[in-house]
């Protein structure tokens, strides 16, 4: 079996010996009482100071996408055949995106204090 994509003619064996990344895709993340919404804020949630979020697949794929390092990005988008507009279908993931940091608060330490910004 041959597997083709505009790049590459790999076999399964060769294609089998390449090095694999499994995406860390985390089911749930800790919220903090304080950024919790009220209606779901509990005398429980106060003593634990928040609690765990289930996330869906999609979610838990923007999770682990927002922290997976560059190199393993294109590694997806190097596999035979990928598509992604099929990726996308399946993640949610749009991976030809440009990221923007329009209307994010960014920190930045200079000389000892720490300043705080929203991009415009």
């Amino acid at each position: 079996m041959r597997f083709f994509n505009k790049d590459s003619n790999l076999t399964y064996s060769e294609f089998a010996k390449q090095s694999w990344i499994y995406p860390d895709l985390k089911i749930c993340e800790w919220v903090e009482n304080k950024d919790l919404p009220k209606d779901e804020q509990t005398t429980a949630t106060e003593q634990m100071g928040g609690k765990l979020k289930p996330l869906n697949y999609k979610e838990a794929w923007k999770e682990y996408w927002g922290r997976a390092s560059d190199d393993d990005k294109k590694w997806f988008q190097s596999l035979p055949n990928f598509d992604s507009t099929i990726f996308e279908e399946i993640t949610g993931i749009k991976v030809n995106e440009e990221v923007s940091l329009k209307g994010k608060t960014v920190k930045v330490e200079l000389d000892g204090k720490t300043y705080e910004a929203i991009i415009q």
